[in-house]
């Protein structure tokens, strides 16, 4: 897309956000036909936001594995991004890259863990509604936690139902609606490295009716040079239901633009962290001049979905759709990918209860899947001088489908125990057309059936215990079957592969505890994972010039997830208070061939975060965070060179809410000023040039401050 397309862009979304906003008046004054009934509603003692939380929670608890539930206004402090919302999680690791709202490495369980950056190996889902694009992939930038009101995860294989087949499960984000977010809110943030942040956001319902809007901008100038970024998003949704109907339509629209700067050596990222290449005067430096070579991404999206459900004495069915459209211009400091992708999916299911055995209940749930997608891709060679495009030199019709169709089973034994079964068949195609020469034309089919058992045991009213054995599969996605392999310093020899990928399977036991009671909510979860056919990427020098292979030896994953949190009702001075602790053990290997007995590399062994929240009084609150990677990880597979240095970092948190809808907080991130590597690109072997980028910096000591009002 040329830059006149992306501020044409720019100009839509901002008309879009003014748009969205008259709507939201207009609804304002419907909204003053609201009835007698709707108050008694509104004053009810649970509200529509806390009855969602808890059927999130019933829900979850249905699952014999690994979950996670997110409530979003609970959180404390800045929730500028998604790597702020995740990060304390048990079962979610997560590596910034850039600090903003880029691309930051989200992984569970070693899903596509070396990928650079991570886009794949998890569905992600807006409302049980997959967003990633037909072949897999995902841009995590468009994820928008200010529009969201709970997340949900599923890990590993727990993610059956919604389509989900691959090792890291899905992650469901739960949106705003008018029912569960109030009125009218305006909120504000600023900090360091010049971070704005501006949200309007408000909804109206009556007895079957509501609308929510909410439009959004931020902006940064990153802490290291040419890191600057930019995202507007504008989310809709309207809601009607009756006795038995229930249907809802979302609209979102998004533009998210940032700079990269880019990787550094180890040594220039404890130095001199916030440079770029191109700043020194060596020869990676005149070589892989950042400043020159202008990376960037920058993203369009406009997406339409809609789901409606049926209950009545037959059941429940549920269908749901849904278009999107996304222009996608990636340049990293050699070439220049321009995707402009077209997704439509839809979802159906049915569910229900029945008593055919005893009194106790068999629950059935069937569903089917399928989205298609069309995403052209054109690859672009970069002047090494004066960072201009030069030809292109691949362009692709790439097209993309996936069919998933299956069956869980729930059956009651007695109060206590409850056995389930599960089964997934998939099929997925990817269709590659040379549109320049013809010689790249390619076509892949996979096809796997993926069982699952499990069984959940309620020893007490508020502790179960869970177990499962299941099989995972995943395709590749275009960005691991069409490489390409440029060389920066000679951009006419830049060309593309088509590897010829298997699909990537994976058998996997889990056993796990979880339990809340009054006060004090803890869980535990462990799992072994047997891949076979392991997708695995490795970058060579320039760290752009990234490869996929099928690792035909065998891989293990094995890990165990932990967190505790626990509510005390006084603390000397203070009138309640509360501790949280979280801990990940990866243990990522491979079984033989080249790298037998070697980690993985991409992901720390142990990850720990905890947090102390002290309420002072209903309206004030102090919190200390902390994060910790207690050992130093090796960057490559043959774990014989290079390291990322272990690190921990402090936080803290102040922040007032008054009974008016007031609420301000004070965030301080890395308060210790901590130097330290945040993220890195993976590599078969590290390179014998100690100058040779493969380090990300994280930031450094960073304040926050942020307002918001609502009525």
């Amino acid at each position: 897309m040329h830059e006149d397309q992306m501020n044409t862009g720019c100009r839509h979304c901002r008309r879009s956000i003014i748009l969205a906003l008259l709507l939201f008046g207009s609804a304002q004054a419907l909204a003053q036909e609201t009835t007698e009934l709707d108050k008694q509603i509104v004053e009810s003692t649970e509200t529509p936001a806390e009855s969602e939380g808890v059927d999130l929670r019933q829900r979850l608890d249905q699952v014999p594995g690994g979950t996670n539930l997110i409530n979003i206004t609970t959180l404390r402090g800045s929730l500028s991004s998604l790597a702020k919302v995740l990060k304390m999680e048990p079962g979610i690791i997560v590596q910034e890259f850039f600090g903003g709202n880029d691309q930051p490495r989200i992984n569970i369980r070693g899903s596509g863990i070396q990928d650079n950056p991570v886009s794949r190996g998890i569905q992600i889902l807006h409302d049980g509604l997959a967003t990633n694009q037909a072949d897999g992939s995902f841009i995590i930038g468009l994820s928008d936690p200010g529009q969201t009101k709970f997340i949900t995860t599923y890990r590993g294989a727990n993610a059956t139902r919604y389509g989900a087949t691959t090792l890291g499960g899905a992650v469901n984000f739960h949106p705003r609606t008018a029912l569960n977010s109030p009125e009218l809110q305006l909120s504000a943030e600023a900090g360091s490295f010049n971070f704005k942040k501006l949200s309007l956001s408000g909804g109206q319902y009556n007895n079957s009716r509501d609308f929510y809007v909410r439009a959004e901008q931020s902006m940064s100038d990153g802490w290291r040079s040419h890191s600057k970024a930019n995202r507007q998003t504008l989310a809709l949704n309207s809601g009607w239901q009756s006795a038995i109907l229930q249907n809802r339509t979302y609209l979102n629209i998004a533009q998210n633009d940032f700079d990269i700067p880019f990787m550094l050596s180890k040594e220039r990222s404890k130095k001199d962290p916030s440079s770029v290449m191109g700043d020194y005067n060596t020869a990676f430096d005149r070589f892989m001049d950042v400043n020159k070579r202008d990376p960037y991404r920058k993203t369009r999206q406009l997406r339409l979905a809609n789901k409606s459900s049926v209950t009545s004495s037959a059941g429940t069915f549920s269908l749901g759709a849904y278009a999107e459209k996304i222009d996608d211009k990636f340049r990293n400091p050699a070439i220049v990918m321009d995707t402009y992708e077209n997704n439509f999916g839809l979802d159906l299911s049915f569910s229900d209860d029945f008593y055919w055995f005893s009194r106790h209940p068999t629950e059935v749930r069937l569903f089917s899947y399928f989205n298609y997608g069309n995403m052209p891709r054109k690859y672009t060679s970069i002047h090494p001088d004066n960072g201009q495009n030069l030809q292109v030199f691949a362009d692709l019709d790439q097209h993309a489908s996936n069919s998933v169709a299956g069956a869980e089973i729930i059956q009651h034994i007695n109060d206590r125990f409850k056995f389930i079964t599960a089964l997934q068949a998939v099929i997925n195609q990817r269709n590659i057309d040379d549109r320049l020469q013809g010689i790249l034309d390619s076509r892949f089919k996979y096809q796997a059936i993926n069982p699952k058992i499990g069984a959940i045991y309620k020893i007490q009213s508020e502790t179960l215990i869970f177990a499962n054995i299941s099989r995972s599969s995943e395709a590749p996605t275009f960005w691991q079957l069409a490489t390409s392999s440029p060389n920066p310093n000679d951009p006419l020899n830049a060309y593309i592969i088509i590897r010829d990928l298997r699909l990537q399977t994976a058998n996997t036991a889990e056993v796990g505890i979880r339990s809340s009671r009054e006060g004090l909510n803890w869980e535990f979860s462990s799992y072994y994972s047997r891949v076979n056919n392991e997708l695995i990427s490795e970058v060579q020098d320039f760290a752009i010039d990234g490869t996929t292979v099928n690792y035909t030896h065998g891989t293990v994953h094995r890990g165990a997830e932990a967190a505790i949190r626990q509510t005390t009702s006084s603390f000397g001075p203070v009138d309640f208070s509360q501790w949280y602790l979280s801990y990940n053990w990866s243990d990522f290997r491979f079984m033989d061939g080249r790298y037998k007995g070697n980690r993985i590399a991409g992901i720390p062994q142990h990850q720990l975060a905890a947090e102390v929240i002290f309420n002072i009084d209903q309206n004030f609150s102090v919190s200390i965070d902390w994060r910790a990677q207690p050992q130093s990880t090796f960057v490559d597979h043959s774990n014989s060179g290079l390291k990322q240095d272990a690190y921990q970092l402090f936080g803290s948190k102040l922040q007032y809410q008054s009974s008016a809808g007031i609420k301000l907080f004070v965030e301080a991130n890395n308060i210790a000023n901590q130097v330290y590597q945040s993220a890195y690109v993976v590599r078969g072997y590290s390179p014998d040039d100690p100058d040779v980028p493969a380090f990300i910096p994280g930031p450094p000591r960073n304040y926050m401050l942020g307002v918001s009002y609502e009525w």
